[in-house]
């Protein structure tokens, strides 16, 4: 099993594991693209980001969330509370799970972290959107002791998610995001067209009109960093032909997206 495979057996066990709570769980980060047009060629993840809805989780779990993980094999991060790690039997492999949760207003000032119940969850921009914007999808594989298992999952709309890791491209460092980003407008069901679509009756939403907003700056130009880290992700660096041009499909993607929004703005 190569760690991309491991990582998706760890996700199907996480969500196995904390099924009770599903309903206040979405999953974010590298594997919604794949999850969302599976079989598409996408590279996958090699972790889990879950979204915690702290909002609707009530004071009074039989169990938390942090005990059945460490009951069921997994180690807390002493440096980062909200970080879990799963190694698989008979091998080397760890997978980190993060658990994190959005900025609503309640919350929004005070810290990094957020005490849900005896877990401390971090806090991240735009995360929110996850929690108004939700699709479902029926997630299944392997886990990693053996056993398969099928659950249905939350995850935003494609709309939310561009605007998720938008946010995130404009905070770190990780080609990976504007890779996903392409990638989810390149396989939208109907074209960026019909994407452009979900956001209608959403732009008045500020992490919306955040999360455009970077968009339009990261990929404003053939060279910006959108465009170049998608490319950097896709091609294998050994043709500059294959590179200039997943750069210039990148850059051409995410404006055509961004022309239609501004059509339906007017």
């Amino acid at each position: 099993m190569n760690e991309v495979a491991a990582c998706r057996s760890v996700l199907i066990e996480v969500l196995t594991i904390l099924g009770k709570e599903l309903d206040n769980l979405v999953i974010v980060g590298g594997w919604v693209p794949e999850l969302v047009f599976p079989n598409k060629g996408h590279i996958g993840s090699l972790d889990v980001d879950l979204a915690l809805d702290a909002a609707k989780l009530k004071p009074l779990i039989y169990e938390s969330i942090r005990q059945r993980l460490i009951q069921s094999g997994y180690q807390q991060s002493s440096e980062m509370p909200n970080r879990f790690f799963r190694t698989l039997t008979g091998s080397n492999t760890q997978i980190k799970v993060d658990l994190i949760t959005g900025e609503f207003p309640e919350t929004a000032g005070v810290g990094s972290h957020l005490l849900i119940q005896e877990l401390s969850v971090w806090k991240a921009r735009g995360v929110d959107l996850a929690f108004a914007f939700q699709q479902s999808v029926q997630v299944e594989g392997i886990l990693p002791d053996g056993g398969h298992n099928e659950v249905v999952a939350k995850l935003p709309t494609i709309a939310a998610y561009l605007c998720i890791k938008a946010i995130t491209l404009s905070e770190r460092k990780k080609e990976k995001d504007a890779y996903d980003i392409c990638f989810c407008i390149d396989n939208y069901t109907g074209g960026y067209k019909a994407l452009a679509e979900e956001f209608r009756g959403k732009l008045d939403h500020k992490l919306i009109q955040e999360g455009v907003a970077i968009l339009r700056s990261k990929f404003a130009r053939l060279d910006s960093i959108g465009p170049v880290w998608a490319a950097q992700v896709e091609s294998t660096a050994d043709s500059g032909a294959v590179f200039e041009a997943g750069q210039r499909r990148a850059f051409e993607l995410v404006n055509a997206l961004l022309r239609e929004i501004d059509e339906i703005k007017k």
